[in-house]
């Protein structure tokens, strides 16, 4: 039986690459097809105030989830400054488990929104 080199045993990567996204404008009877990385070059994002948020997402779980988006940290990030697990930060977003008045005091530190927002 022959001996295989190493080198000739050696995988192949294969690099995939992801599919362009293309997004679609109609401006009255014109249509605009353009990469979204060029579009996310021109990106303007406005932020909702607090009673916008409010009215838009309507209980605490949801406000929450609202309110750490706005403050542009993601689950972990905002779970270590409010002192919670991650875990149980995503089931106070889920509405799976109460917030409570002092988590709540906790997250108007960090975001600046009054606590009773919070509370069901």
């Amino acid at each position: 039986m022959d001996k295989i080199s190493d080198n000739s045993q050696q995988q192949q990567i294969i690099e995939k690459k992801p599919a362009k996204v293309i997004l679609r404008f109609v401006v009255g009877d014109e249509i605009y097809n353009i990469p979204k990385e060029l579009a996310d070059k021109y990106k303007e994002v406005r932020k909702l105030s607090i009673s916008e948020l409010w009215e838009q997402y309507g209980n605490a779980g949801a406000f929450l989830k609202a309110v750490r988006h706005q403050a542009e940290l993601n689950q972990i990030q905002f779970a270590k400054k409010i002192k919670v697990t991650q875990a149980d930060l995503s089931k106070m977003e889920s509405g799976k488990r109460p917030i409570g008045k002092n988590i709540a005091k906790r997250i108007q530190k960090v975001c600046k929104v009054n606590y009773r927002y919070f509370l069901e």
